[in-house]
Parts: C-alpha cells; structure tokens; sequence
C-alpha cells in the first residue's frame, strides 16, 4: 500500500491487489446500476470505479502516479502502467480522460441535450404531460373554490424506453507498448473524437425521427410560403410560429451543409449577399435567433429548429468508463471504453422540421 496525502490534508493508505479489488467491488455493489457485473467491472479494472475510489479518499490521478514513482507519467512507458497490475486501475482512468478530451473537442451532442438523467435500470417509463398542447400558457383566472387548472404527468405503459451499451476500444500490440502516455494520449484522443461524432449523430437522428416506432413523439412540420424556395422571411415566419403555436423559442437551428449554403446565399433585390460579412468572417450566418448547426444526418431541403431547453433527454444508465478485456479473436489485450445511455425526445413541439420543398 501507498501512503499519500490527500486534499484534506489527510494521510491516507491507497490500496494495491487484493485489498484495492475488495474496496472496487464494494463500491460496484453499493451501485444498483452496477451490482450485477460487479466482479466483471473490478476484473476489467474498470476506471469508473477506480475514479470513485480516488474520490473516495480525496486524491486525483496525478497524485496517484507520484505515488507510484512516475513524477512526469507522460513520458513513461506505456508498458510500464499497463503491465503492472497495480497500475491497470490507473492506466485505463487516464485512457478514459484521453477519450473524454477528445470527446469535448469534437462531441456537440451536448449542444443538444436538455438534460442528461441518470436511470438505475436498462428500461425506463415514458413520463408526459397529458394534453400539453391545451395547456395554458400563462397562469389562469380562478374563481373562490373553483378548482385550479392542472397539467397530469403520466405514465404510458405502452412505450417503454431501453437503453443500450454502446463501445470502442483502444488495443496495443505488444511492440507499441514501447511508445510513452503522451503519443497514447493522442491516439485515444482521436478515438473520443470519433465518439464525439458518433453521439451527435445519435442525437440529431432522434430530433429528426423521434424514438417510438408509432411517431408518437415526432417533431411538427411547418412549409415555406412557396416550395423549393428559402426566404429570410420564411424564417422569421417559422421562429414566431414555432413561439406562437408551442410556447418554445428556437435556440438551434440544425441543417446539412447544401442547405447551410443555401441559407448563407441569401441575397438582396440589389442583388447583395445579405450575410457577406458573415461568409467574409468565415462564420454561418444565425437562422434569425437561432445558432446554425450543420450536421450531414439531416437531409436536404429540412430545417429543424430547436429549443434546447426541452427537447432532447439523455437517459443513463452507466456513464463513460473503460475496461481492460483480452479479445478472443486477436489475443490482444485492450482498453475498452462503454457507455450505456438513449437519446429521447421530450417534448416534441420543442423542435419544428422546416420542410423547403413543401409550400405552407
């Protein structure tokens, strides 16, 4: 065991082998979400609960590393941490800050997302409000004793939401283990960049489409004044309708790159580019108060605009967290990141598709 003190100003033990295995699986298990693969988690040493553990005692990942002996670990040896069962649980949280930087520079899935809600099993209830579309939107005149006007949140037994584990992982052979943390981290850096792109597919796909197969929860679809044409009018005219008929003000404007040509190439009757400082500046011009959000998983002619506020939910099950596993294929053993989770519409007025082909 190492002695390290922590940010308290506490002189604590951190645990090694057996000890540190015991504390892991105890935390697994006081998590209702993680209980049932506790062994498979601690096996993996997995970085989630490693994480939890440092938490625990107050101390940070660098603290651990000089404990260790590794004073600058970006320079060590990738060998070095990852054949030393000690240092597996530490290898794998720093491959999973390496994917969540990555993730960040290029993940805007969260631009989208209302909230992220925690669930602690991989099936959930859908909650709404029964009727919200006649619901006032300001509070109402109550005469004395008369009952006040309410809004029911529900439970529809019919739709269930699931969630699902989602992975990537990083293997290396055993000559690359020669390369040091730093040339690891850009590599895993590139991989949660990827992800990054992956989620935000995830999340404009379940703007577009809803989750439920029944179109129960599908977007409502607003023309332009005349087809195959795209005005600035037409989109003053879809922000106030959408804040007019639903109540929700569009934040985010979500279109595929010809689309986003077609609205940066608006012109004047003089026949002016009516953003050209905007293209001039390199910059996408905002679809009225909406920022633009250019995604290749909307198809032509669609505009979806969104009120970020009440849209999108992320339910989760098992955050971000890596694991080491071998790979009965290759016989390599690797790094493996997973996530369990589902993006779901939660209002659906709280996004309006702009169809241009279709005359309102």
């Amino acid at each position: 065991m190492k002695k390290i003190k922590n940010k308290r100003g506490e002189i604590v033990e951190l645990k090694t082998g057996s000890e540190l295995r015991a504390e892991m699986k105890n935390i697994a298990l006081k998590d209702k979400r993680l209980a049932v693969s506790a062994d498979s988690l601690v096996k993996g040493n997995s970085s989630f609960l490693y994480r939890s553990y440092l938490d625990h005692n107050a101390v940070t990942v660098k603290d651990v590393a000089r404990a260790f002996g590794f004073e600058n670990i970006g320079m060590e040896q990738v060998r070095a941490l990852y054949e030393n069962d000690n240092t597996k649980p530490l290898f794998n949280t720093i491959v999973e800050d390496g994917i969540r930087i990555g993730y960040a520079k290029q993940g805007r899935a969260a631009q989208l997302v209302a909230k992220t809600v925690p669930i602690d099993q991989q099936t959930y209830q859908w909650y709404y409000i029964d009727d919200p579309d006649k619901d006032e939107l300001d509070f109402s005149y109550v005469g004395q004793a008369a009952p006040i006007p309410t809004a029911v949140i529900k439970i529809d037994g019919s739709r269930i939401i699931r969630v699902f584990k989602r992975g990537a992982g990083v293997e290396i052979t055993d000559e690359a283990r020669s390369m040091n943390i730093d040339m690891l981290a850009l590599h895993v850096q590139l991989r949660g960049q990827r992800l990054g792109r992956t989620d935000e597919y995830r999340a404009v796909e379940r703007l577009l489409n809803g989750y439920f197969d029944d179109g129960a929860d599908a977007a409502p679809t607003l023309g332009v004044k005349t087809a195959n044409e795209l005005k600035l009018t037409d989109a003053w005219y879809a922000a106030q309708y959408m804040q007019d008929k639903f109540g929700f003000t569009p934040k985010v404007a979500v279109m595929n790159l010809k689309t986003a040509e077609m609205w940066a190439s608006q012109k004047e009757d003089s026949g002016n580019l009516i953003f050209l400082q905007e293209v001039r500046n390199g910059d996408m011009p905002d679809f009225i108060n909406a920022a633009p959000f250019v995604s290749d998983q909307m198809p032509d002619n669609r505009i979806m605009l969104v009120d970020t506020d009440y849209a999108l939910v992320n339910y989760q099950y098992k955050p971000l967290s890596v694991e080491t596993d071998r790979n009965v294929k290759t016989q390599v053993e690797g790094s493996y990141a997973t996530v369990t989770d589902e993006y779901v519409p939660f209002q659906k007025n709280a996004r309006l598709i702009l169809t241009l082909d279709q005359a309102r």
